[in-house]
């Protein structure tokens, strides 16, 4: 017998998973924005309370500062970051930067990197780069 307690139970457990299929679109632009994991907006950047953007990284996006692989003996295999495509540095140059500095922040993968920056990977082995704009895309 089909009752009231049963559908509840099914709505329960059914309207999570709808909703979760709704929200990854593959969109790029505005609100959507929030469901990327290579993004991190001024609002999720501010939100984070923290004094830093290396803080800021750290609590919402840790992945982003791992270096999973060595990649040579010679060479140590880096995170680095670009403030408006200029090279500041390691990951660690994060921690000198204040949070309301940044608009967004992205992070490419290492072969995205390679082919996104030229020039950086000559002579590194880049992991991945954050990347920090100051002001809206396209501006």
């Amino acid at each position: 017998m089909f009752t009231v307690r049963k559908a509840v139970l099914i709505l329960t457990l059914l309207v999570p998973a709808l909703s979760l299929g709704c929200a990854s679109s593959g969109t790029t632009s505005g609100a959507d924005d929030r469901g990327r994991s290579d993004l991190l907006t001024r609002e999720q950047i501010l939100g984070a309370e923290a004094t830093n953007l290396y803080d800021v990284v750290r609590r919402l996006r840790p992945r982003w500062l791992q270096v999973r692989s060595s990649r040579s003996f010679n060479m140590e295999t880096e995170i680095v970051v670009l403030q408006d495509d200029v090279y500041l540095g390691p990951a660690e140059t994060l921690k000198e930067m204040a949070p309301e500095l940044a608009f967004e922040l992205t992070y490419l993968e290492g072969t995205r990197a390679a082919t996104a920056i030229p020039g950086l990977m000559s002579g590194r082995h880049i992991e991945g780069a954050i990347l920090i704009s100051t002001r809206p895309r396209g501006d």
